[in-house]
């Protein structure tokens, strides 16, 4: 099983350097050097219960076994010279936490999925039974030292016996906004397909024992945003795409 040794974090809250902690630990400093400057290395279980007994400590407490957290700090290791990686822009395990509580705000939980090496995620709603519906993927791109997070998919549905549609979407936005400037996002991106015709969206309404009438719009408008349009004439028809600078 894949688990990385807290050992530095545990040297930190006890106010230990490698000097003290070499004192008063029966492990020899190279071996302590290399749990600290390699924190994923396999490490002997013999050495584990020596460093338990120094922090009066469970050996699960040594360890951060959580996949999520191991895989990706092993992702940031190695691209650690890439610049939306140094700057921790990608889709953490933090930052993705950080996302689904904004949303969690706007009214919905959602499933957050990262895939192709962090730099996208995927969001939808984790309740079948929840009044709004949602179905985007975030990616983050770095373009002439800019660093953009961009919104594919900006599909929403909401239960307009209950909700509005527009004030749900407009929540949704500024919620990647906040997003977006706290990891200093140079610009934000959103690519939506230019079709305004409101739908029906008959699942979610046979699942909903509340009156419900759940519609959606592809398509929205984001001038009165303050986002510029940009459009390519062989895709004008089908998708923009808009833009904004954040200060």
């Amino acid at each position: 099983m894949d688990f990385k040794i807290n050992l530095k974090k545990l040297m930190e809250e006890n106010n230990l350097s490698l000097y003290k902690l070499d004192k008063i630990c029966d492990l020899s400093i190279n071996t302590l050097r290399k749990l600290i400057t390699n924190p994923s290395h396999n490490t002997k279980l013999e050495s584990l219960n020596i460093l338990a007994q120094v922090f009066n400590c469970s050996i699960k407490d040594l360890i951060e076994d959580d996949p999520a957290i191991v895989n990706y700090e092993k992702a940031t290791e190695k691209y650690k010279d890439k610049t939306l990686y140094s700057h921790r822009q990608v889709f953490s395990p933090e930052n993705i936490d950080y996302l689904r509580k904004l949303l969690l705000q706007v009214g919905v939980s959602c499933n957050l999925s990262a895939y192709g090496m962090y730099k996208t995620v995927s969001i939808k709603t984790e309740y079948e039974l929840s009044s709004i519906h949602v179905d985007f993927n975030l990616r983050v791109s770095e373009v002439e030292e800019k660093s953009i997070l961009e919104i594919v998919d900006f599909y929403v549905s909401v239960n307009q016996a209950l909700l509005n549609e527009s004030v749900i979407k407009n929540a949704f936005i500024q919620a990647f906004e906040i997003y977006a400037r706290k990891l200093k996002f140079n610009e934000i991106h959103f690519f939506i397909i230019q079709d305004f015709k409101k739908r029906d969206d008959e699942y979610s309404k046979l699942n909903s024992e509340l009156p419900g009438n759940f519609t959606y719009t592809i398509g929205t408008d984001l001038t009165q945003k303050n986002y510029q349009r940009f459009s390519y004439p062989e895709y004008e028809k089908y998708q923009v795409q808009w833009r904004k600078t954040l200060s």
